[in-house]
């Protein structure tokens, strides 16, 4: 098999990235890829590949990859912006089996126009706060209900990993079992991804001011041990279903291109357990307590709608100063 020198050498910037990410401490060492528990790659630098247009599809046209003499056969999602030239793009195999090719280039997004309080100058803020009975909770009761879909595919799921259990290792219809979960997997992944990207779109749009909490994700999914471990595997495997850091990543970089402000509040601030309207705090509260009555002025307050006001007044203070 023939394959491109720009393929190979391109690899070997990524793993000379991946060992000076390393050594600045801000990753692990670089490990090997697994043969078959990984997705393969091969990234083209300009000169690896070949680009013609389509006259009549303005975005889409053929594309030739180095040492091949029929352009690939693409199925595009989505037109590249008028009049831009590829710059690279990578050709990927996810572990279904799929192939996708991602094109980069060079684009200047243009903000979008300021959004104001109705009837003000005022921009307009809005606390976001994220759990587990809905995704997404706004400081105006806004309520985004939680997919939960590795709960809705779960039987599926159990059954296919009970029939790949019973396969011979090694064999076809190993392989084959191990093929349909990955299928059933990506399908999980693309909905998830998709309703994210809908959803934090929405929120950039629709507001001038977010404000959020920083999260460390992967110290709320530790392990448990002893007593109550199986209950702190369900709520980590919320969490992960949640995919809280993929949101926080979305709305960081969509508001970077549309010309938004977030603002990330420390992670031990009460917003939880202090409240809105007297700004009393007060003790910690379970995960199973929805709804608490203020010992200061008996206002009685949902639990999440409580941290997203208390989460935008700390931005709204933040920012100011």
């Amino acid at each position: 098999m023939v394959v491109s020198s720009t393929v190979l050498q391109q690899s070997l910037r990524h793993l000379d990235q991946a060992y000076g990410r390393f050594f600045r401490g801000e990753a692990r060492y670089p490990r090997r890829k697994k043969k078959g528990r990984s997705r393969d790659s091969a990234t083209y630098v300009r000169t690896g590949f070949k680009w013609v247009e389509d006259p009549g599809r303005p975005g889409t046209g053929l594309i030739t990859l180095a040492k091949q003499s029929e352009p690939l056969d693409i199925k595009w999602s989505r037109a590249l912006p008028a009049g831009k030239v590829p710059v690279r793009l990578s050709v990927t195999r996810d572990r279904a089996g799929r192939y996708f090719v991602s094109v980069l280039v060079e684009e200047r997004i243009a903000p979008l126009p300021v959004v104001f309080v109705p009837g003000t100058r005022e921009p307009k803020a809005v606390g976001v706060d994220v759990g587990l009975a809905s995704l997404v909770i706004l400081d105006d009761g806004t309520k985004f209900d939680h997919p939960r879909l590795l709960k809705r595919y779960a039987e599926k799921l159990a059954r296919l990993q009970r029939e790949l259990h019973r396969k011979v290792r090694g064999s076809k219809n190993r392989q084959k079992v191990r093929e349909k979960i990955a299928r059933l997997y990506a399908l999980i992944s693309d909905v998830r991804r998709d309703m994210l990207n809908q959803l934090t779109t929405r929120l950039v749009r629709e507001n001038q001011v977010l404000v959020v909490e920083d999260l460390s994700v992967r110290t709320l999914m530790r392990v448990a041990r002893g007593k109550g471990r199986g209950r702190k595997a369900k709520l980590n495997q919320a969490i992960m279903d949640a995919s809280w850091g993929d949101l926080l990543r979305q709305l960081r970089y969509k508001c970077e291109w549309y010309g938004r402000t977030l603002v990330v509040v420390d992670r031990f601030f009460p917003s939880t357990r202090r409240c809105s309207a007297c700004h009393v705090t007060g003790p910690r509260l379970d995960v199973s307590v929805r709804k608490w009555t203020c010992a200061g002025r008996g206002a009685l307050h949902d639990r999440d709608v409580n941290a997203a006001v208390n989460l935008r007044d700390e931005g709204l203070r933040l920012l100011a100063a």
